[in-house]
């Protein structure tokens, strides 16, 4: 077996874009796009004067947990000193998580440079308009934080109407919000072959390569360089799992407190926020908030190739029930709602209820029903009457027989 490595070359800064120059060796080639090169776009901002043991950080990060599971040598020239120490928590908390698993390899840099740049009074937020970053953002909306969109993670990297979309979407929140925004176009889930390393690993992970170890640190990396531009104080990231349901359902993901609250650069410091809240508690924050605004709008669908909600999978589903359970109307947050729209949602719960399609997360919905049942049923509003569905769910209604 020929020794891994993957070689950094150069940084090359031009104008907003980051590129670079790097080959790759060994029997885990494969698992890499060599005709798609690794890169990123920062719309709006000059990026040539960030140095290069920060402009590397993105590259660095999404090729990690690929280095640390096949033993490998990552050589770059320069590094940033905080993000080269964290290096060693991270693999030690990514072993913790996936403990089947050997993370290894070793990290070669030719130079460790201690940035020290100045901080501003700023902090940013990556921002997709879903519920986990949106309870974020209204969290911590007293900091006034830039909100850092990524075109390439959730939304496919050649999907240019959905990207669109999505921009336009966010650039209205920031607007009303009186926020600044950024898009960040990058290739995080392009350079690397996924089909590859789904056949390598999902069987261990029992999850996506993306979801269980690549996008928290992967996402997380991206802000490095706009650190260096804009002085943040501190960069975060939603969480999207508590502590109840990671030691209910033994959940593999990528972002847990002890992964991205570890992760530094340039003595920036990344804040995993919301752990302690359920999806339910984020919704109902978000309820408040919308009632306040009044056109508060979500963007939760994956399964939409054009940045909306199509309001017809499992996830707005999910979202549409939870609002549903605060009384108010999902059409007015952003998804289509109707008495078809209705008849549509009970069907499709019918049909998973005897299968094994919502199990890993049967819990949030159950935490949706219970939230339902805490309101007082002698003054439940028109939309709250249409979530009264939930109680005939079987794995529901089983489950608050048992509380």
């Amino acid at each position: 077996m020929r020794k891994n490595k993957f070689i950094i070359k150069e940084v090359l800064k031009k104008d907003t874009l980051i590129t670079y120059n790097y080959d790759v060796k060994g029997d885990f080639a494969k698992y890499f796009w060599l005709g798609e090169m690794f890169n990123v776009n920062y719309e709006g901002i000059n990026i040539e004067q960030v140095p290069d043991s920060i402009a590397v950080i993105p590259l660095v990060a999404n090729v990690l947990p690929i280095i640390w599971l096949n033993n490998a040598v990552l050589v770059v020239p320069e590094i940033d000193k905080d993000f080269y120490d964290c290096i060693k928590v991270l693999r030690k908390s990514y072993q913790n998580m996936l403990p089947m698993c050997k993370f290894k390899g070793k990290i070669k840099a030719k130079k460790v440079v201690k940035n020290s740049f100045e901080k501003k009074d700023r902090v940013a937020a990556f921002f997709t308009g879903g519920v986990d970053s949106y309870s974020t953002y209204i969290s911590i909306k007293d900091e006034q934080p830039d909100l850092i969109t990524v075109w390439g993670a959730d939304i496919d990297y050649e999907n240019v109407e959905g990207a669109n979309k999505v921009k336009a979407f966010v650039t209205d929140i920031a607007k009303k919000e009186k926020v600044n925004n950024i898009f960040v176009k990058a290739s995080v889930r392009r350079f690397i072959d996924n089909s590859e390393l789904e056949k390598t690993y999902h069987s261990q992970f029992n999850d996506d390569w993306w979801h269980a170890v690549q996008h928290s640190i992967g996402i997380i990396s991206l802000a490095a360089p706009l650190s260096y531009i804009n002085g943040y104080q501190k960069v975060y990231f939603a969480s999207t799992y508590t502590q109840a349901d990671r030691d209910a359902r033994h959940v593999v993901c990528a972002s847990l407190p002890e992964i991205d609250n570890n992760v530094r650069y340039g003595g920036v410091q990344v804040v995993h926020e919301g752990f302690e809240k359920s999806r339910m508690d984020k919704v109902k924050q978000i309820c408040e908030y919308a009632k306040k605004k009044k056109d508060l709008l979500l963007h939760v669908c994956y399964r939409s190739k054009v940045g909306d909600n199509c309001s017809s999978c499992e996830k707005c589903y999910r979202t549409i029930s939870a609002i549903l359970t605060e009384g108010l109307d999902p059409s007015k947050l952003g998804f289509e709602y109707n008495n078809k729209k209705k008849k549509e949602m009970i069907e499709y719960m019918m049909k998973q209820d005897n299968s094994e399609g919502l199990e890993k997360i049967s819990g949030l919905w159950v935490d949706i029903a219970k939230n339902l049942k805490s309101k007082n049923k002698k003054i439940l509003n028109n939309f709250q009457k249409d979530a009264l569905f939930l109680y005939d769910i079987g794995f529901i209604k089983e489950e608050l027989k048992t509380k």
